[in-house]
This record gives C-alpha cells, structure tokens and sequence, in this order.
C-alpha cells in the first residue's frame, strides 16, 4: 500500500513538473473565450465525467460550452490546445481565408495515427496533395452532370426500387438494402463494374466495414490524450480491431485484383474507363519514367478502402435520415411527392439537371443535411500560428469544425430543431443556397465526392416517391427525430419502415 501511494504521489508530481516548465515555455497568446479550465487538466477531466459517467456524447457538452461561449471557444486537455468553432461564416474565414494553416488532421487523434501517412482522409503532407488532386480529377472526368455516370448510378436506383417492391409493403428494416445499393454505386464509380444485388462477397464487405464503424468509436475522450488511447485499445482488445482492418485491406486487395484480371481481358473501351484503371496507367508511367511519385498500390488499396468509408456510410446514413424524415413528416412527403410526380410522373427516369424545376425537394434534402447532420464535426490542426479578429489560434492547436453546432446554432437558423425544408426557399419558392450549411465540409478538406452524394440523394429521393409511400409501423411513430446517435457519423435512431406502393 505504502509503495502504491509513492508510485502514485511520484506520478502526480511529474505531471505536475511536466505542466509547470511546458506552461513556463509557452508565448502569451491572445487565446479566444473558453469555459473554466483546472489547472492542471483544463477542461478534460469535465469532458471524461460528461462522457464516461453522464453518458452524452462529447459532441453535445462541445456544443454546450461552445454556444456560452461564443462562435470561436477554447478549451485545453491536459496539455493539448484545442479550438471548437459552431458558426460556419468563422469556419470560411479560417478554412478558406488560411486555406494553408487549416487543412492538416490533428496527428494526436487515434485514426491519425493509425492512418498516417494512408488513404486520403487522414492522410497529409505531399502524400495527401497528390491523391487529392487526383481525386478531384477524376470526379470531374467522371463528372456527376455527365450522361454515363448518372445512368449507372441510375442502374443501381432501379434495383433498389426492384428490391422495396419485393418487401410487399411489410415492415423491415431499411439499412441492408440501402447499404447494399449505395456500396455497389461506389464500386461502379472506381472500377466501372459493379456486383449483382445480393452478392455473397459485396454482402462479406459491407459486414465487415460496418464492423469497423462499430469498433472505432471517432468520439470518444481517449482521442484526446495518449494514455486514453492506449487504455481504449486495450479494452476494445486491440488485437479484434487490427484483426477486422486487415480483413477489410483483404477484402479490398480481392476487389483491385480482380478489376486487374478483368482489365486485361476486356475489350469495351467504356469499361475500360475508371478511376481505378487512371490511378494504375498513371502509377506505372511515373514507374517507368523514373519520377517520384506517392502513387503506388499500396496507397491504392487505402484509398479504395476511404472512398468506400467516407464515401458509403456518409450517403447510406443520409438516405437513412430521409426515409425517416418522410415517414415522420407526412405533410411533407405529401408535398414533396406531388412535385416529383407533377415534373417526372411516375415512370420517367429523373435527372440531376432537372433538380431546378423541384425546388421544395430540394429545400427537403438540404434542411435533412441540416437537421441529421450526418458528420457531426471534423479535425483539423493548425500547421502555423494563426488569429482570427483578436484572437490568437496558436500552431499545433487542434480546431474542431463543430458542425452540429453549427445546425443548431439558433442564431443561424430560427427554430433549429424543428423540421422545416420551406427555410431554404425565397419569397419566390425557388430552392435558395444558404452559406450556414457546410454539409460537405469547407476548404481544402472539403469532400471531393460532393457531386457523386448530392446525384445520389437526389435520384434515390425522386425515385422512391415516384413508385412509393414512406410509412412507420404503428408502434414506432413516436420516433424523436432529435436523438440521433453520435459516432463517425450522426445515425438516426433505430427504426423500421413500410414503402406502400402508390
């Protein structure tokens, strides 16, 4: 017992050592508003008592200490500057404005480290400049205006209404099909193929990918400080979790192999166009001329396994919400059907140019981007020291794009939680942008699949209100469309849905 209380009486006067000479060397920034910090700890140790004892997701007391404080908060764990921002005007001014200063990802996150220098989504430096500037390429080659590419991801529209018919009207849970529609559309928009629904091998993907969504929980205070890491892999037994990672590159590394053999025996020159089959003709020519290059197929199978990521669960969450929010809000789905039908009919195939001619089905997926939110905040770090006004946002601070707080922001949006699609119209009724919605990030981090999501809910909307009505089961229409669950992204509360067909 003595021995334990020295050990422990010594740890104590470490950190404390550690804080005093750190705190000793730091400059006397201009630091924005925060709430009260410990000394020692700053607000950490609040953070882990709301999470691990009350229960609430971090996301909720970020918001709660960034709206008493103001649009720009500063908190501190332990010794870790972090900066929260809930208002989306002072996010364009730092991520756009310092474009340079604010497009790294927080090296101390777990995925950070896991991920460093991998993929395009956790990636930075030269490495991440590369893919990104590929990628953005590439969704404007195969740009989502483009007849080719909407007719494909049309394809796979049609087979997912074939699947609801099968349903008969009966009560079920949406998400498989969802998942297994909007995965098969990713792979089409890699590889230019795509699987049979109900695909034994898709079906082992998208098992595995939800997995891993389960297993890393993003969120959670371990992010914060070193120690938490290393105690939340040991007790999500970090072996289950490298083990579920390794299947996935497996998985993936099956799917570039076979594309490969696929390639060389083709001879339709529309198939031949993909993403995939540019990344390996511009990897083997940086080979063959001897230049330094990030491309290779390693950074192949990572980048695959992100844009299934970022790129599928993101699209198949906000379906999710969707399909809530129309059964939730009959008065509006009835609105919203009318307009589809009075534009499109029932039998004609929808397309994305025509969107302006159904402004309130626009103004419905845009308020459900608001009100689901779907990636309730994003990371960056400061790769300089920056200001914003009177405010110093010293280098090395972690700066959260709080964008819950940014759709719930009651000076932004009047009556933020509530559910009303009519905001995002003018006196005219025609659909009207609003600069408060960052649903797909800002800068130089903002998502380059932007156009692939927005094709996606649009066609998936107008196609299932032209052949179906959204409907709960009886025992479910007191769903609160306000309680969501945080994790990668913000899901809808569980629930279960009937297409009666019309």
């Amino acid at each position: 017992m003595v021995n334990f209380v020295s050990i422990a009486s010594a740890a104590v006067l470490l950190i404390i050592t550690i804080f005093y000479f750190w705190r000793k060397n730091q400059k006397n920034y201009r630091l924005p508003p925060g709430p009260t910090q410990n000394v020692i700890f700053g607000n950490l140790m609040e953070l882990i008592y709301s999470t691990l004892i009350k229960g609430e997701s971090p996301f909720i007391k970020l918001a709660q200490w960034a709206f008493q404080t103001g649009p720009i908060c500063y908190l501190r764990f332990f010794r870790q500057r972090v900066v929260v921002i809930s208002d989306a005007r002072v996010a364009q001014r730092l991520c756009v404005n310092q474009a340079d200063k604010f497009s790294e990802r927080p090296p101390g996150l777990l995925l950070s480290r896991v991920l460093k220098d991998k993929g395009i989504v956790f990636n930075d430096g030269p490495s991440w400049k590369e893919h990104r500037t590929f990628l953005t390429h590439e969704f404007r080659k195969y740009g989502f205006g483009k007849q080719s590419m909407e007719q494909r991801i049309q394809y796979v529209v049609d087979e997912y209404l074939h699947q609801i018919t099968k349903t008969n009207g009966l009560v079920h849970d949406p998400h498989p099909n969802i998942a297994t529609a909007v995965y098969n559309i990713i792979w089409t928009v890699i590889s230019g193929d795509q699987f049979k629904w109900g695909d034994p091998f898709l079906q082992k993907v998208i098992k595995n990918l939800e997995t891993n969504l389960q297993a890393v929980e993003l969120t959670g205070p371990h992010n914060y400080v070193t120690i938490l890491t290393v105690f939340h892999l040991l007790w999500h037994n970090f072996l289950h979790l490298w083990k579920i990672t390794l299947m996935r590159l497996v998985y993936f590394k099956q799917l570039i192999g076979k594309f490969k053999k696929y390639q060389k025996q083709s001879t339709n020159s529309e198939e031949e166009e993909s993403m995939m089959l540019d990344y390996l003709v511009k990897m083997q020519d940086a080979k063959n001329c001897g230049e330094p290059t990030y491309f290779s197929e390693t950074q192949l199978l990572w980048l695959v396994s992100d844009l299934f990521i970022a790129g599928g669960e993101t699209t198949i969450t906000t379906i999710r919400w969707i399909l809530l929010c129309l059964a939730l809000y009959p008065e509006v789905q009835e609105r919203v059907q009318q307009e589809v039908t009075e534009v499109f009919g029932r039998d004609s195939t929808p397309a994305y140019c025509q969107r302006t001619h159904t402004p309130y089905t626009e103004a419905f997926i845009n308020e459900v981007l608001r009100m689901g939110g779907v990636t309730p905040g994003m990371w960056r770090n400061t790769s300089q020291d920056a200001t914003y006004e009177n405010y110093d946002i010293p280098k090395n601070t972690w700066v959260l794009l709080h964008f819950y707080a940014m759709n719930n922001n009651q000076d932004q949006w009047e009556d933020a939680r509530k559910f009303k699609p009519e905001r995002f119209l003018n006196d005219e009724g025609m659909f009207c942008k609003n600069e408060n919605l960052l649903a797909f990030s800002i800068g130089r981090r903002e998502c380059p699949g932007q156009g692939l999501a927005q094709t996606e809910l649009y066609l998936f909307t107008v196609g299932i209100l032209q052949k179906f009505k959204v409907a709960l089961p009886n025992d479910e229409k007191n769903i609160d469309v306000n309680n969501g669950q945080f994790g990668i992204t913000y899901t809808p509360p569980h629930h279960r849905l009937q297409f009666i067909a019309v």
